[in-house]
């Protein structure tokens, strides 16, 4: 790909003035709007070190306003001790809505430089795929991201000339403070790493522009042009979302059938539950503290009826874990920060360090559950949410993470009979709200839905367990042995 492109083009200083004019007006009345529309944009820079990037990007950006971008590179993030999923620090880097992530390197310099020049140990604990990639980006175009990726070429007798003149500047010391000089030194290995990089990850809806870069105004004012097209066809396509209102409902054919295969008559007697609770959180303890010295993370995921004893099941299993290693994350609707986000941020940003455990009272699944029933997302976005949600949780999975995910499940008496003990004792009655009783008028679509959830998101790195709930006793010593046998196991591998 890049053999094709012409290297001579070139821009002369009139021209190029005359079109900075443009730029300078342009470029900030495009981040307005974007800003008013509350569409966020993200801009990666890749290209050869010594590419005058640098240059670019900062011409960009005194067209716009400061505060609406922020500027990374994930060359700072190469020598890291990583201490989380490949993605994690980018998901924490996302633009809300309305706003700029600008990267001079992204996740595609980490890409190539654990894939090609880092030791095979760190290779397999850091590097990502293509695959990985390709769903990420997606994910963020799916949901109306403007992703725009851009690598600026240069012949390798400029990038020579180019890193000779910034040496010359700032001194010998200059390939130190900007990165090493791999490219410059082995040119023709790394155009084979990019042209693979090109042809792995150019996809419809993330699209490289290849920029001509010999002559530093011409990459610009081409970099520029595609960034106010883009932007405005964004713009046209957020409006016509706009008039377009609510999206045609698809009718299902899908049937699916778990919940009625759960046999909720299982109990225990109060007098072995209290030996085996004993039994099984003195193992817990222990298996914690083993987990931890192995840097192994842990996340768990508490799903069930309203009154399903999801409460009861994480205090039983947190009353076993060192406080220090631990944290539960109650989820409720999103709030008004979060709503600024793509649903999944707020849990890739709760993701613990290596060897914590997180526990979550309520998920990520709320997306194909209550968004879905309640209308909050649409059918296109929920839809896709289940592949989107495998994803994420796979790279957990590949980081070395151990995923546990309980449904509590109950029958409908079950429920109503908890319901109106809650509102006849004192200190219960805050946990019933009106919201449980609408909710429950809605038994059947709920069902349906986490029937389908089930099916479709219970896999071999992140199965769900179904908890039989009528029992509470059983139902606990149920999750803490689930738990037990999944860190053992985990320890073992």
């Amino acid at each position: 790909m890049l053999e094709k492109i012409d290297l001579k083009q070139s821009l002369k200083k009139d021209a190029y003035n005359e079109k900075m004019d443009y730029f300078s007006v342009k470029l900030g009345e495009l981040q307005r709007a974007c800003r008013a529309a509350g569409i966020p944009v993200i801009i990666l820079f890749e290209g050869w070190r010594g590419a005058q990037r640098n240059v670019i990007i900062n011409h960009m950006m005194q067209q716009m306003d400061a505060r609406g971008f922020r500027v990374y590179s994930a060359s700072k993030m190469a020598d890291e001790e990583p201490d989380q999923p490949f993605f994690e620090p980018f998901w924490r880097q996302l633009p809300a809505k309305g706003n700029m992530a600008v990267y001079y390197r992204s996740w595609y310099y980490l890409k190539n430089e654990y894939t090609f020049d880092r030791d095979a140990e760190q290779v397999k604990r850091i590097n990502t795929s293509y695959r990985h990639i390709n769903a990420f980006e997606k994910q963020l175009t799916d949901d109306n991201y403007v992703l725009l990726k851009f690598f600026v070429h240069v012949s390798e007798k400029q990038l020579k000339a180019n890193v000779q003149k910034a040496e010359k500047t700032y001194g010998k010391g200059w390939d130190k403070v900007n990165e090493s000089d791999d490219d410059f030194v082995d040119y023709q290995r790394y155009l084979e790493i990019y042209e693979k990089m090109f042809i792995d990850s150019d996809r419809p809806n993330a699209h490289w522009y290849l920029i001509a870069g010999d002559d530093t105004r011409f990459a610009e004012v081409s970099i520029f042009d595609v960034i106010v097209q883009r932007l405005e066809l964004a713009l046209a396509e957020a409006e016509a979302r706009k008039q377009a209102g609510k999206q045609l409902v698809l009718p299902r054919t899908e049937i699916y059938d778990v919940l009625s295969k759960v046999d909720l008559s299982k109990e225990i007697a109060k007098a072995e539950y209290k030996e085996k609770l004993d039994k099984y959180q003195s193992k817990l303890s222990l298996l914690q503290y083993e987990m931890y010295k192995k840097g192994i993370p842990a996340v768990f995921g508490f799903e069930g009826w309203d009154a399903g004893g999801k409460g009861g099941a994480i205090r039983r299993l947190t009353a076993a874990l060192d406080p220090l290693g631990y944290s539960v994350n109650p989820v409720a609707a999103p709030n008004v920060v979060e709503k600024e986000f793509n649903y999944l941020w707020r849990f890739w940003t709760r993701f613990p360090k290596r060897g914590e455990i997180a526990v979550f009272d309520r998920t990520w699944y709320g997306r194909v559950m209550v968004e879905r029933i309640e209308g909050f997302a649409t059918q296109d976005e929920w839809s896709r949410a289940y592949a989107e949600i495998n994803e994420m949780e796979l790279q957990w999975a590949e980081y070395g993470t151990a995923i546990g995910k309980f449904w509590l499940q109950i029958d409908k008496d079950e429920q109503y009979k908890r319901f109106k003990e809650r509102e006849q004792n004192p200190n219960k009655e805050w946990k019933i709200t009106d919201e449980d009783w609408r909710n429950r008028e809605k038994w059947d679509a709920y069902e349906a839905a986490v029937n389908e959830m089930l099916v479709r998101t219970s896999t071999d790195y992140a199965p769900w367990t179904i908890v039989e709930g009528n029992n509470k006793y059983y139902a606990r010593l149920k999750v803490l042995k689930t738990v037990i046998e999944m860190f053992e196991k985990r320890l073992k591998d």
